[in-house]
């Protein structure tokens, strides 16, 4: 057994309808963990089954070898910080992060020992008189943050922390985030919808599509072998065509890829060229656009409409022959 597993949870509000369906899932010990999804995939209602806010209809929680299923949430000592922060106006910073602390009945020794560690670690020194009226987004979010941590829960729970802050906020907080997870080496589990950001701080990812999870892996292999045609999708691969349309596109079908249903390539992986070339496919751009770094071009062929992005200049015209060729190494072949 792992330190963390979810079996078989099922989560029903009207007893018909499942939010969640046969969901399983490990949770390692000191890993970052993501649950990412569109809206409405079921990711917050895990959470929450984690956290202890919704009791499943079905299945078990078992976290570092306790039966946690039916813990109530004030009895799981985990660390919670939610998308509004949900700090206490009349409190101040010091008193706002001490508060679970103060609940444990420590001495006033200790807990300023432990407060003064976690505004140290989550870089909010000279801020523990203020209230949460006087704090940037940026300052209220660590110190949701340094509340949640500084209990030394065995689980932390992060659900959208991110989502009220502005971009180059986000960036900054998202880095702090994956610091003091690795520093303090405790086990996260972080839910987003936003790809990049997920990407960018798990040690796992964990793809939820109408209550199940369609994929668990690192963010390197989701990205580079999605397991369906959703997760393709989901992280950008624009060109998804059926396996009977691989001979025309000039494809070679590996023998272990005999019983795919899909190819896919993502379109900075194709190749333009000039038209008229071997083992090729041939087209006609039909749209441009701008991207910044180059451009990305929809072009016209026998097997439908093909995206590619190129930083050539030149850049191509709408209207242009050109040939597009999928280059072996970078293609994606799904049985669903």
């Amino acid at each position: 057994m792992g330190f963390g597993e979810l079996r078989h949870i099922d989560v029903s509000y009207d007893k018909k309808n499942l939010i969640l369906e046969d969901l399983n899932l490990d949770i390692h010990e000191g890993e970052l963990l993501s649950l990412l999804g569109p809206s409405g995939c079921g990711k917050t209602t895990t959470l929450r089954v984690i956290a202890g806010l919704i009791e499943a209809t079905g299945g078990t929680f078992v976290l570092d070898g306790k039966e946690m299923t039916h813990v109530p949430v004030h009895k799981r000592d985990f660390g919670i910080v939610f998308q509004s922060y949900a700090l206490f106006p009349h409190l101040t910073v010091f008193d706002n992060i001490a508060f679970g602390l103060k609940l444990r009945k420590l001495s006033s020794e200790l807990i300023d020992l432990q407060v003064s560690k976690m505004v140290d670690i989550c870089g909010i020194t000279g801020l523990e008189g203020r209230f949460p009226k006087q704090l940037s987004g940026g300052q209220r979010q660590r110190v949701a943050l340094a509340r949640a941590l500084v209990i030394e829960p065995k689980l932390l729970l992060l659900d959208e922390p991110l989502s009220n802050l502005d971009a180059q906020l986000r960036l900054q907080m998202r880095s702090s985030i994956k610091r003091i997870q690795q520093e303090l080496g405790i086990t996260t589990i972080f839910v987003t919808h936003d790809q990049e950001e997920c990407f960018s701080i798990s040690d796992r990812v964990a793809i939820m599509q109408k209550g199940k999870i369609e994929q668990c892996d690192s963010p390197e292999n989701i990205y580079t072998n999605p397991a369906t045609e959703m997760i393709a999708r989901f992280v950008g691969f624009k060109n998804l065509f059926s396996l009977e349309n691989a001979k025309e596109a000039v494809i070679q079908i590996p023998k272990e890829h005999n019983d795919a249903k899909l190819f896919c390539i993502r379109p900075e992986d194709i190749l333009m060229e000039a038209p008229d070339l071997p083992d090729s496919l041939e087209g006609t751009i039909e749209v441009r656009t701008y991207l910044g770094k180059g451009y990305q071009y929809e072009v016209k062929t026998s097997i439908g409409m093909v995206v590619v992005s190129s930083s050539i200049e030149p850049a191509y015209t709408v209207g242009t022959s050109v040939s597009v060729r999928f280059p072996k190494g970078k293609l994606v072949f799904l049985k669903r």
